[in-house]
């Protein structure tokens, strides 16, 4: 009888130190994924901090007839190594071309895309995304009349010297004043276009 209590005992503990080697390695592995979670958000945040910036920056982009088109200026530029682009504050782009007035360009901030085969999806052309109290002005022309042009977004793509917009824009030229949902300006033949929800008026001269 005392044979089989003591087999029962030992049944028991060897039991009991089986569920605690599993409780054991239950804690373990559960540490060891937060651990490696905690490690992963670190990097992961130290990858989102700027690696470098600039202060009272100019740049200055040449054509391929190694003539200045673009000259970019700006409080302050960082660089985003996760994403590989270019936050810029307070920017101002002015563009300047042989036979048509410059355009120049102001925002509150932007964020530049260069074009990129390292990054997926790989980046074809160079792209400037303005914000905040975007104006775009130019003067008056040879065959063009002087034109402001306001917005909150702005998309610039100096390679095929577009300017977009998909949200509301306020257009002043010639005496008229348009608002509209959308634009589409080429700098390059002087030509833009209201998308959507065209609303315009005529203003009184001196007004």
């Amino acid at each position: 009888m005392k044979a089989q209590i003591t087999i029962d005992r030992a049944r028991i503990w060897i039991a009991v130190a089986i569920l605690g080697f599993i409780a054991l390695g239950s804690f373990w592995i559960e540490n060891a994924f937060r651990q490696r979670g905690v490690e992963d958000a670190r990097k992961s945040m130290i990858r989102l901090e700027p690696d470098y910036y600039v202060e009272k920056f100019n740049f200055i982009r040449l054509s391929n007839s190694s003539k200045a088109n673009y000259h970019l200026t700006g409080e302050k530029l960082i660089h985003l190594p996760r994403t590989d682009q270019y936050e810029i504050t307070n920017p101002r782009i002015n563009s300047f071309a042989d036979m048509r007035p410059p355009v120049t360009i102001i925002a509150g901030r932007a964020i530049v895309d260069q074009k990129s085969d390292t990054v997926h999806p790989k980046r074809e052309h160079d792209v400037v995304r303005l914000y905040d109290n975007v104006l775009v002005e130019r003067p008056d022309g040879e065959n063009s009349h002087a034109m402001r042009l306001e917005t909150d977004y702005l998309t610039l793509t100096p390679d095929d010297d577009l300017i977009t917009s998909d949200h509301q824009v306020t257009l002043f030229t010639e005496g008229i004043e348009a608002h509209a949902v959308g634009m589409v300006a080429n700098n390059s033949t002087q030509h833009l276009e209201l998308l959507s929800k065209v609303r315009a008026r005529l203003k009184k001269r001196g007004s």
